[in-house]
């Protein structure tokens, strides 16, 4: 295989329409903040990314994201041999610290490039398939007990086996276990229902009071009960309940990762693109999770199609990530790209096509963009 020299780099900060406001503990987000990148190569190559920022998870504003990688990110790619994806990201990693899910639409841009010029689809070029067919849940925003509930049954009814409830009701935590109540009588008892708290419960001793009162509703585990850096507190929730724990914004890379089976802090844990800075750091993470029998998903940050896709991919090739909520296609009101004609149901069969797969609608970016920067040699 020739080289493929980089020649320009597109970024491109775009707002996606939602088809509801999504809410979760700390947030209310009625659209999709996202940032596209795409790297373009002499002999007329190209790949897509995203990076879609959450300033409470990664760190990182739409705005920051978008200068990061116009300023100091993009820059570093140009005359460079898109081939060596790693060589490429510890150049970034060299010149800026963090800011992962600017890192991450580089990663799957360069992912996507080099499967498509291989002419194979990227979960081949991640080692291949572990199975034929991905199974997703739908999320349910916090709300009142009873708008959960029949939401929660409006997709059982639409075909899903799985849902996931958003709570972390600071003010009033044991209010939660009411809206897990309400659900689980809506779905009944054969339906997984999985609980997110997205940190909301703050501290173990609030936690493990909500979770207690939980248990009745048989959640099938409880993920990030405590705040971010609290992982000692998590591996104490674990222990004081007995509950099935998933570990998420506590975990951005591998690092985490290993601090977290040395406490023993989870069973399970959310990877997520956007946290890891992309696919190459990702496997990594799953590599120690794998090793120290704690299964994986593949979460979102409510990506456009591009992003989704990366993450689909990613959860096709690892055996040891057993779920995925790579829900933002079926979230979002538009799309740049048409990964949406993947779902069926609760399922999602991932196509043969090279590279991501999609088909990106430039008229579409175009359209829903905030700006166009491209950098060039």
């Amino acid at each position: 295989m020739t080289p493929m020299i980089v020649t320009a780099v597109d970024v491109i900060p775009v707002r996606l329409p939602l088809r509801e406001p999504f809410v979760i503990a700390y947030a209310t987000y009625p659209d999709t903040l996202s940032v596209l990148v795409r790297i373009r190569t002499a002999d007329g190559a190209e790949g897509w990314g995203e990076a879609t920022p959450d300033a409470n998870v990664t760190g990182e504003t739409w705005g920051g994201v978008a200068e990061t990688l116009r300023r100091d990110l993009a820059p570093l790619l140009i005359g460079r041999d898109a081939r060596h994806r790693e060589a490429a990201l510890l150049a970034l990693d060299a010149r800026v610290e963090g800011a992962p899910a600017a890192k991450a639409a580089i990663d799957i841009a360069l992912h996507d490039l080099n499967a498509r010029a291989l002419g194979i689809p990227l979960w081949q070029l991640l080692g291949g398939r572990a199975r034929d067919a991905l199974q997703i849940s739908r999320v349910i925003g916090m709300d009142e007990p009873r708008v959960m509930a029949a939401k929660a049954e409006a997709h059982v009814a639409a075909g899903f086996r799985t849902v996931k409830v958003k709570v972390g009701d600071a003010a009033t935590p044991l209010h939660d276990a009411e809206r897990l109540a309400a659900v689980r009588a809506a779905v009944g008892p054969e339906i997984a229902v999985k609980v997110d708290v997205n940190q909301g419960w703050g501290t173990p001793g609030v936690a493990i009071a909500v979770i207690r009162a939980m248990e009745p509703s048989k959640p099938a585990y409880i993920e990030q009960p405590v705040v971010w850096w609290d992982m000692e507190g998590l591996a104490e929730v674990r222990r004081q309940t007995g509950a099935t724990i998933m570990i998420d914004e506590g975990c951005h890379g591998p690092r985490e990762m290993l601090r977290a089976v040395s406490l023993r802090a989870a069973d399970l844990v959310n990877i997520k693109l956007m946290k890891t800075g992309g696919i190459i750091q990702a496997m990594k993470l799953n590599a120690i999770a794998e090793t120290a029998g704690i299964t994986a998903q593949i979460g979102t940050m409510v990506e456009s199609s591009i992003a989704s896709a990366a993450g689909l991919h990613a959860a096709l090739a690892m055996h040891n990530v057993k779920t995925v909520e790579m829900g933002g296609p079926l979230m979002l009101a538009a799309d740049v790209a048409d990964a949406r004609s993947w779902y069926a149901r609760d399922r999602v069969h991932v196509p043969d096509r090279p590279g991501l797969g999609i088909a990106v609608d430039v008229e579409c970016v175009r359209r829903f963009s905030d700006a166009w920067w491209t950098i060039e040699a």
